[in-house]
C-alpha cells in the first residue's frame, strides 16, 4: 500500500512550555485502519486534533500524498472527525444532520439525497431519515456521527474515542461494525482509544504512545507477543514481568531461577522477562521449574485468573479449573513463550553545572555538595548525575525528596513497582517502591546522598 499520511518531527507545546508531543514520526498507509494507543494525557488526541487541522505543530510537517497540510484549517482538508461526544445537532433530524456539510458547499439537492441514501445504509440506519437525534440511543447517534463524516467522502476518518460513552455490550458491537464500514468504504481510519482489547480487535497496526513519544508500533499480535519495552508490556493485556540478566547463549536469569529462551541477546545483559498468563504452565508440585503457593483463583467465565506466590514473586496465570486457595502447584514457563526486552528504566542520568558552594545544578532541580567528588572542581564545572531506580522512594510528603511530580505510568515487576513520575517540568524519573500508589498521585522523590553518582563531563 501507498503511503497517504506522514508525520515527520512533529513536536507540540502548549504556552507553560511543555511538550505533549516530542520529535514524532509516523507514516500511515492508504486504506488501513491505525490505531493510536496510549494512557490519557500521552499525547493522542493532540496529535489526532493536528492531523485535522484543529490545532497546529511547533514545528514538523504534516504530509498527505507528500504535500505539506500542516498549515491548512480543518475545511481545506480532506480529513473528517468523528469526536467522542458525536457533537450532532439536536435540532435537525438525522437526514439533515448527515447532509449539513453538503448543503454548505451547496451540492445539488438530488446528489445530497444519493449521498446521504447511502451513508444511511453502510452504517445500518436506512429508514431513519425523520428521526429526532434525541430518540436515538447511543450506538444509533455513534453511527449518524460517522455517517455525517463518511458522507463528504473524505480520504482519512479520524475518530476520536468515539464508543467511551457506550456501556461494554455496545462498544463490542460497534467495534465490530467499524471494522466492517472501514473495510466496505476502504477509507483510510485513524482511530484513538485508550481501550487496549479496543485497540486489538480493531486496527490493522497500533501506535502504542506515552509521554508524547511512540513507544512501539506494529500489528496487534506483535504489539501483544513481542512488546518493545516494559510499558508496552504492561499496557498491553495482563503480563508477568521479571527483572533479571542473561546468563549464557539463550539462558536468562530471572525469579531466582536460571531458564532457557529463544533470545539471542548478549550474554550479561539486563533484561526484563516477560511471559502472559495464558502461556504460564501449571504442572502438579514438584514437577514445574517452581512451586508457588496460590492466593487467590478469580472465575472469568472463560478462565480461571490464579495468583500464585514463590518467595518474594508473584505470578498471574489463566488456568482450566478451579484451584484450592493456600495449596501449592508447580509452574512452568515454556522458552517459546518467553520474552526478553533490555532492561531501559533503572537508570536516572541528568546532566549540570557546579556552583560556587559546591552544589550541583541540573535543569530542574539542585543537589547538596558531595564533598568527596567536589573537590579540586572548580565551579561552572559540567557535571552529570546518575541515580538507580532501586534507590529511589516515593513519598506523599512535598519536602521529603529533592524533585516533585506525579505518577504518569505504574509496571508491577514481579516483587516490585516501577514508576515512571513526570515531574513539574515535564522531565520523567524512574523509581522503584514495594508499595502500589495511584496513577497521578502528588509525590516526591528521596534518594539518599550516598546513592548519587557523580562524573565530570569535559
Amino acid at each position: 500500500m501507498e503511503n497517504i499520511l506522514e508525520l515527520k518531527h512533529i513536536t507540540k507545546s502548549y504556552e507553560d512550555g511543555i511538550n505533549v508531543i516530542e520529535d514524532l514520526n509516523l507514516t500511515v498507509k492508504k486504506g488501513e485502519l491505525i490505531t493510536l494507543l496510549g494512557p490519557s494525557g500521552c499525547g493522542k488526541t493532540t496529535l489526532l486534533r493536528m492531523i485535522g487541522g484543529f490545532d497546529l505543530p511547533n514545528s514538523g510537517e504534516i504530509l498527505l500524498h507528500g504535500e505539506d497540510i500542516g498549515q491548512l484549517p480543518p475545511e481545506k482538508r480532506p480529513i473528517n472527525t468523528v469526536f467522542q461526544k458525536y457533537a450532532l445537532f439536536p435540532f435537525l433530524n438525522i437526514y439533515d444532520n448527515i447532509a449539513f456539510g453538503l448543503k454548505q458547499r451547496k451540492v445539488d439537492k438530488n446528489l445530497i439525497r444519493q449521498k446521504v441514501k447511502h451513508a444511511l445504509s453502510v452504517v445500518d440506519l436506512e429508514g431513519f431519515e425523520k428521526r429526532n437525534v434525541d430518540s436515538l440511543s447511543g450506538g444509533q447517534q455513534q453511527r449518524v456521527a460517522v455517517a455525517r463524516a463518511i458522507v463528504n467522502e473524505p480520504e482519512i476518518l479520524l475518530l476520536d474515542e468515539p464508543l467511551s460513552a457506550l456501556d461494554h455490550k455496545m462498544r463490542l458491537e460497534m467495534q465490530a461494525e467499524i471494522r466492517n464500514m472501514h473495510d466496505n468504504l476502504g477509507m483510510t481510519f485513524i482511530y484513538v482509544t485508550h481501550d487496549q482489547e479496543e485497540a486489538m480487535n480493531l486496527s490493522d497496526r497500533i501506535v502504542v504512545m506515552a509521554n508524547g513519544v511512540i513507544q512501539q508500533e506494529g500489528a496487534p499480535e506483535e504489539i501483544y507477543d513481542r512488546p518493545a519495552n516494559i510499558f508496552v508490556a504492561d499496557f498491553i493485556g495482563v503480563s508477568n514481568i521479571f527483572t533479571g540478566d542473561v546468563t549464557d547463549k539463550k539462558r536468562a536469569r530471572f525469579a531466582g531461577k536460571i531458564f532457557k529462551t529463544d533470545s539471542d541477546l548478549p550474554v550479561g545483559t539486563r533484561i526484563e522477562a516477560m511471559i502472559r498468563p495464558e502461556n504460564v504452565e501449571i504442572t502438579g508440585a514438584g514437577e514445574g521449574a517452581i512451586d508457588a503457593v496460590v492466593t487467590s483463583d478469580i472465575y472469568k467465565g472463560s478462565h480461571h485468573e490464579i495468583t500464585a506466590e514463590f518467595g518474594k514473586y508473584e505470578v498471574t496465570v489463566y488456568g482450566k479449573s478451579r484451584v484450592e486457595t493456600g495449596s501449592t502447584i508447580g509452574i512452568d514457563f515454556p522458552r517459546e513463550y518467553i520474552h526478553l526486552m533490555r532492561h531501559d528504566m533503572d537508570m536516572n542520568v541528568f546532566d549540570g553545572v557546579i556552583n560556587q558552594d559546591g552544589s550541583a545544578d541540573f535543569t530542574y532541580f539542585t543537589l547538596a555538595p558531595d564533598a568527596e567528588f567536589m573537590r579540586d572542581k572548580a565551579p561552572g564545572s559540567k557535571v552529570q548525575v546518575v541515580f538507580e531506580s532501586k534507590d529511589a522512594d516515593l513519598s506523599d510528603d512535598p519536602e521529603a525528596g529533592f524533585v516533585t511530580g506525579n505518577i504518569d505510568a505504574i509496571m508491577y515487576i514481579g516483587d516490585h513497582y516501577t514508576y515512571i513520575v513526570r515531574g513539574d517540568n515535564d522531565e520523567d524519573y524512574y523509581a522503584d517502591d514495594d508499595w502500589l500508589w495511584n496513577m497521578g498521585d502528588r509525590v516526591s522523590i528521596v534518594v539518599p546522598q550516598d546513592k548519587f553518582r557523580y562524573r565530570e563531563l569535559i
